[in-house]
C-alpha cells in the first residue's frame, strides 16, 4: 500500500493508498476546525495548557506531516546517511544561529521599563515622536534615520497588536517605556542575522569549515551579544557592513553591473544605519580597481555603485536635505566630539590599546583575539584579490576607530564579524599544520574541536553570566515600587535620565536629562516636591568634575529620603536616590533662582 516512486525520487518513501487518503482528510478537517474555532474544542485543557498555544503546535505538526508526505523519507541506511550528510551543515548553522539568538534575547529585559543605556532613550523618543506627530522627519541627526524607520515599523506593529488587546486606544498613549523592549528586539534580530551572514562570508572567503567556526565564535562574543541587546544602531550596523563586504566580494568574483548596483545599495544602507558605515565603500572601490585595473575610472560599475549608495542613503534618510541646518549641526557635533574634543567619561588617546585590551578581557577573550591576529598574519602572507577586499574594511575601520578621541567599546563592534572569521581561519590552519607535521589525519578534527572549545569557553561563559546578571532585579524597579507605596497621589516628581519613571497615572512627573540643569528654587517654584537621581550621572566623573560638584551642591540642598544601591549577585543597576525639595530656602546657601546648580 505504499509507493516508492514520485517523479525521479525513487530512493524515497511516500505515503499512498486509502489509509493515507483518509488520514489526510482527517488532518485537514482537524486543521480547519482549529482555525475556525480558535482551538475552542481544546478549552478543557486550560488553564494547565493554553489552547491557543496547543492549537498552534497542532497546526505545526499537521504542516510537518504534509511536508514529509511531499518530500518523502529515506528508505535505506545509506539513504539516511546521505540525507544526514546533506543536512549536517544546515543543521549546524541552525544550531549556532539559535544559540546566538538565545544569548541575545535572554538579556534584553535588563532594567526595563527604564533604560540605563546612553542614547537609548533618545532613539526611542525620536521614533515615538514621529509616530505621534504623523511625520517622518526625526529632527534628530546624531544617527541617520534607517534604524529609526525600522523601529517605527516594529513599534507600529506592536501598537496595533496592543490596541487589539485593549492596551491602547490612541498612539498618544504610548510612552518610551512601552517600546524599549521592542527596539531591543529589533537589535536582537539584526545581531542574530549578522551571525548567519558571518557564516556565509567566512565560507565565501575561506571555506565552509571556517564559516561554521566563525559563526560559532561571533554567536558568543560578549561585546557582540551586548550591543545586540540595546536599542542603538550598532547591532544593525554589524549586519549591514558584513552584508556589504559579502556582496562586494561576489561582485569582485563575478562582475556584472547588477552586482555593482547591489553593492552600492548595501553601502548606502550601511551609511544610513550609522555614519561610520560609509567606510564600507572602500572595499567596493578596491574591487572595482582590481577588476578593471588602470581603466577603473572608465568603468560604469564604479559610478553605478557610488550613485546607488548615495540614492540608498537619501532614501533611508530623506529629510536631511529639508532639515539641512540641523543635520549639519548634529553631524558636525559628532565629528568634533569624536575627532577632536572627546566625550566626558570616554576620552582616550591610545585607543588601539584600549580596544585591544577591552576585547581581550571582555569583548572576545584573549584566545580569540590571539588566534584572529594569527589568522590576519597568515591572510596577509597569502593575500590575493578576494582577501584584500575582505580585509580592507576591518583594517581601515579599526585604524579610524582607534584614532578617535572617544574610546567607547561599541565603536569597535563592526570589526567583530571579521575578527571571528580570522580567528576561525587561524584555528583551522593551526590544526591543519599540526596534522601535517604529525602525519596523522585523525588529529585534525580532534585539534579543531579542542581549540574551538578553548576559544569559545571564555566568551560563552561571559555572555551567559552577563545575561544572568541582566535578569536580576534592578534598583530602578525596587525604587519605583517604594515610590508607589510611599507617596500620596498627585505628588510632583522630577526624574532624570537613567532613573525609574514614577507612575504617571498616579503622580505628576516631569523629566530632565540631568537634575542639575535647573536650580532648586526653580523646582520649588514649579511645585516639584521630590527629585529622583541616578549614580550613572552623578557618580560618572571624578570628584573635581563640574558635574560632580554640581550634584554635591544638590545633595547639600536637598536631603535624601531614600537610597537604593545595587547588591552584587542580587540587585543590579545604578544607585537611585530620592531627594526632597525643602519647602523654604535654606539660609546661607546658594538656593536661589539666580544660582543654578551647574557651573
Amino acid at each position: 500500500m505504499t509507493n516508492v516512486e514520485r517523479g525521479s525520487s525513487r530512493d524515497r518513501w511516500f505515503p499512498t493508498g486509502s489509509w493515507w487518503t483518509t488520514l489526510r482528510w482527517l488532518l485537514l478537517v482537524l486543521a480547519v476546525a482549529t482555525l475556525l474555532t480558535n482551538a475552542f474544542y481544546l478549552r478543557f485543557l486550560e488553564p494547565v495548557v493554553s489552547r491557543r498555544l496547543l492549537g498552534a503546535a497542532l497546526l505545526g505538526s499537521i504542516g510537518l506531516i504534509f511536508f514529509i508526505a511531499r518530500v518523502g523519507l529515506p528508505r535505506t541506511r545509506s539513504d539516511v546517511r546521505g540525507v544526514a550528510h546533506r543536512l549536517a551543515v544546515p543543521a549546524a548553522v541552525f544550531a549556532i544561529v539559535a544559540a546566538g539568538f538565545w544569548l541575545r534575547l535572554s538579556g534584553i529585559s535588563s532594567g526595563l521599563p527604564q533604560s540605563y543605556v546612553a542614547d537609548e532613550y533618545d532613539t526611542v523618543h525620536s521614533t515615538i515622536t514621529m509616530m505621534k506627530r504623523g511625520e517622518l522627519n526625526p529632527h534628530w541627526w546624531y544617527y541617520p534615520s534607517l534604524k529609526l524607520y525600522v523601529n517605527m515599523g516594529a513599534y507600529t506593529a506592536v501598537f496595533l497588536a496592543g490596541a487589539r488587546s485593549g492596551r491602547w486606544q490612541s498612539v498618544n498613549e504610548v510612552t518610551v517605556e512601552d517600546m524599549l523592549y521592542w527596539g531591543r528586539f529589533v537589535a536582537v534580530v539584526f545581531g542574530t542575522a549578522a551571525v548567519l551572514l558571518t557564516f556565509f562570508l567566512g565560507r565565501r572567503v575561506f571555506g565552509t569549515r571556517v564559516g561554521l567556526l566563525a559563526a560559532a565564535v561571533l554567536a558568543v562574543f560578549p561585546s557582540a551579544v551586548v550591543q545586540s541587546q540595546i536599542n542603538k544602531p550598532d547591532g544593525m550596523l554589524v549586519f549591514m557592513v558584513t552584508l556589504s563586504v559579502f556582496v562586494t566580494i561576489i561582485y569582485l568574483e563575478n562582475g556584472r553591473w547588477k552586482l555593482a548596483l547591489a553593492s552600492g545599495v548595501v553601502i548606502g544602507l550601511a551609511t544610513g544605519t550609522k555614519y561610520n558605515g560609509a567606510l564600507v565603500v572602500l572595499p567596493f572601490l578596491l574591487a572595482v580597481v582590481l577588476r578593471h585595473g588602470r581603466r577603473f575610472l572608465n568603468a560604469p560599475d564604479l559610478y553605478l555603485g557610488l550613485g546607488a549608495s548615495m540614492l540608498a542613503f537619501v532614501a533611508t534618510s530623506p529629510f536631511f536635505i529639508a532639515d539641512l541646518a540641523t543635520f549639519l549641526d548634529h553631524v558636525a557635533f559628532d565629528l568634533y566630539t569624536y575627532g577632536f574634543a572627546g566625550k566626558e567619561g570616554g576620552t582616550g588617546v591610545d585607543n588601539w590599546y584600549h580596544h585591544a585590551r577591552y576585547a581581550a578581557i571582555f569583548g572576545t577573550g584573549v584566545l580569540a583575539l590571539v588566534s584572529a591576529l594569527g589568522g590576519l598574519g597568515l591572510a596577509l602572507y597569502r593575500l590575493d584579490a578576494r582577501l584584500a577586499v575582505a580585509l580592507t574594511f576591518p583594517v581601515i575601520y579599526a585604524s579610524v576607530a582607534s584614532s578617535q578621541h572617544v574610546n567607547w567599546a561599541g565603536l569597535f563592534v563592526p570589526v567583530y564579524p571579521f575578527l571571528a572569521i580570522l580567528s576561525a581561519y587561524g584555528i583551522q590552519e593551526l590544526a591543519a599544520a599540526t596534522t601535517r607535521w604529525r602525519r596523522a589525519e585523525w588529529l585534525e578534527p580532534v585539534l579543531l574541536t579542542a581549540m574551538l572549545a578553548l576559544v569559545l569557553w571564555f566568551p560563552a561563559r561571559t555572555s551567559i553570566l552577563h545575561d544572568r546578571e541582566a535578569n536580576l532585579p534592578d534598583t530602578g524597579n525596587v525604587a519605583r515600587a517604594w515610590i508607589n507605596e510611599t507617596f500620596e497621589p498627585g505628588t510632583h516628581f522630577v526624574a532624570e535620565r537613567y532613573t525609574p519613571v514614577p507612575d504617571r497615572a498616579r503622580f505628576r512627573v516631569s523629566q530632565e536629562a540631568r537634575a542639575i540643569h535647573r536650580s532648586v528654587a526653580d523646582y520649588r517654584g514649579a511645585g516639584v516636591q521630590y527629585i529622583v537621581v541616578s549614580s550613572q550621572i552623578y557618580d560618572r566623573y571624578g570628584p573635581e568634575h563640574r558635574v560632580t560638584r554640581a550634584y554635591q551642591r544638590l545633595f547639600e540642598l536637598c536631603p535624601a529620603v531614600a537610597e537604593f544601591e545595587p547588591v552584587a549577585g542580587e540587585l543590579q543597576g545604578p544607585t537611585i536616590r530620592v531627594l526632597r525639595i525643602p519647602p523654604e530656602p535654606n539660609e546661607g546657601t546658594l538656593d536661589s533662582p539666580d544660582s543654578p546648580l551647574t557651573d
